[in-house]
């Protein structure tokens, strides 16, 4: 594994599309433009943000994913597979579900509106970080403070230089 697969796992966050709207609406695109390395969706938040044909056509949010396809991601493996589990819960829709599975499954953590409880017990079910849109705007990153078993593979000098 190469530098930039470990940069990404220690930054990347799956984000969902309330999260993602939340963080447009307080923060702007700019911001959004700056931090869209660690920004990963599904394309079924793509959809819930960009494509779906009730989105305006100038919708910032809208222009900012269509702009940048990079942070769009499709199922891999048997993500699919734990995005159908998950969907069939009461509570949790299809955006949420597919945010959740590829971060369940990817062990990447998951940036949610933590209004929606159901989302984040599932999530910590499966030993999955969770942060609120108004924690990864400041930059907090739990990683640091507890870290995951994903992580602990990270050879110490590269961890150490990102820090």
């Amino acid at each position: 594994m190469n530098k930039k697969s470990y940069s990404l796992e220690l930054w990347q966050r799956v984000l969902d599309s309330s999260s993602l709207i939340n963080i447009q609406q307080n923060k702007g695109t700019k911001f959004l433009e700056k931090r869209k390395g660690a920004i990963l969706i599904s394309e079924r938040v793509k959809y819930e943000v960009a494509d779906d044909p009730r989105i305006r056509k100038s919708d910032q949010l809208r222009l900012f994913v269509l702009k940048h396809p990079e942070i769009v991601t499709q199922f891999k493996n048997n993500e699919e597979d734990e995005y159908l589990r998950i969907l069939r819960q009461q509570g949790i829709d299809a955006g949420e579900a597919s945010a959740m599975a590829i971060a369940i499954k990817r062990k990447l953590p998951l940036v949610i509106d933590e209004r929606n409880t159901k989302a984040t017990g599932k999530a910590h079910n499966h030993g999955i970080e969770t942060l609120s849109w108004e924690e990864f705007v400041k930059g907090i990153n739990y990683a640091y403070k507890q870290p995951q078993n994903h992580l602990s593979t990270i050879p110490q000098r590269l961890y150490q230089k990102h820090l």
